[in-house]
């Protein structure tokens, strides 16, 4: 028998709160134990009632779902979905911040009326739901992180080879790994990135005006034709999958989904394989599914050098775990580690 899924709604909406504990309630694997109009609120029926996963608003009166987010990680760790609009530059910042406080994954809240939009959401709300309520979530307090990662083993550097790129590729707890990496890279960094993140549709500029705001380097949407530059950080944007093409410019190309998603990490690190070969850095983080570990292959198979993360700093230990198994990964490392190493690369060279 499948064991019941016990969700707590967070959301300063009673008319919210009711569409959403009535779409759950139709899968007869869920049941929603408590609703929350603020965040106190909801980290009080954390504590109390011990759900398996909430579902987070982000704009809320006397606690915004940030500040849930954060005391919730830090004291009753608890998978959590953001469920959020997307709306102006500082509600973005503060749904990211949430991700990166440990929440694990973000969803777009239809309007406020209870019409077609809700239903369409209603299933993939309900397998999102089942798939984190599995996700092991540990605890966000500076200290006890410290203690999980420890410190890192020491990590043979990148032998110097004149590398150009370094291709990035991350799905379910990503954003905040993302985060971490490209704000430890400084400014006059030798090599171009580029990011393939999966995200809910309508929030990847979001992303990546949130890295801008942190990274010393520059950060942008990758645009079609746009030229790969030193320094320069290009996320790719919803609905095209993001190349590489010879001239070392980004192609944003339309086509059905690979693996489930557009943009793939596959298609991104196939073209890197294709065009730097063994000056290339494939690196594949956190996330559910199977996207980029073929990639990663492609870029070992051509010399370039691939980075895969290791299982006990993902929150889903996925695309990572395939990656090793077909052979694709150089290296296994913590975030800490990959860190390290990349800018060890930049040392280098």
């Amino acid at each position: 028998m499948t064991e019941e899924i016990r969700v707590l709604i967070v959301d300063d909406s009673n008319i919210t709160r009711d569409i959403l504990k009535k779409l759950l309630e139709n899968d007869s694997a869920i049941r929603v134990v408590g609703m929350a109009e603020n965040g106190k609120k909801a980290i009080e029926l954390t504590r109390t009632l011990k759900p398996g996963v909430i579902i987070m608003d982000i704009n809320m009166p006397v606690m915004n779902g940030f500040e849930a987010t954060e005391q919730i990680m830090a004291y009753y760790p608890t998978p959590i979905l953001i469920l959020s609009s997307v709306i102006d530059k500082e509600g973005i910042y503060t749904t990211f911040n949430a991700l990166a406080a440990g929440a694990i994954d973000v969803m777009e809240k239809p309007s406020l009326l209870p019409n077609a939009s809700w239903n369409g959401i209603s299933d993939m709300l309900v397998r999102k739901l089942k798939f984190i309520s599995r996700v092991k979530v540990v605890t966000h307090i500076k200290g006890k992180v410290k203690e999980l990662y420890r410190r890192p083993a020491p990590v043979s550097p990148i032998k110097p080879n004149a590398h150009e790129i370094i291709g990035i590729g991350a799905s379910t707890g990503g954003p905040s790994v993302v985060m971490n990496i490209l704000k430890s890279i400084p400014q006059d960094y030798e090599q171009g990135v580029i990011v393939v993140q999966h995200m809910a549709e309508g929030f990847i500029s979001g992303f990546a005006e949130w890295l801008r705001s942190a990274c010393k380097v520059k950060v942008k949407l990758a645009r079609d034709g746009e030229k790969i530059e030193k320094g320069q950080v290009l996320v790719a944007p919803d609905g095209f999958h993001a190349v590489v093409r010879h001239k070392k410019t980004v192609g944003l190309i339309p086509g059905n989904p690979v693996n489930g998603v557009k943009p793939s990490i596959d298609i991104l690190f196939d073209s890197i394989a294709d065009v730097y070969g063994e000056n290339a850095v494939g690196v594949l983080l956190t996330g559910m599914g199977a996207d980029g570990a073929e990639g990663l292959k492609r870029i070992k198979d051509k010399g370039g050098v691939t980075i895969a993360q290791s299982e006990n700093t993902c929150a889903v230990f996925g695309m990572p775990r395939v990656a090793i198994e077909k052979g694709a990964a150089s290296k296994v490392l913590s975030v800490d580690e990959i860190i390290h190493t990349l800018n060890t690369l930049h040392n280098a060279e």
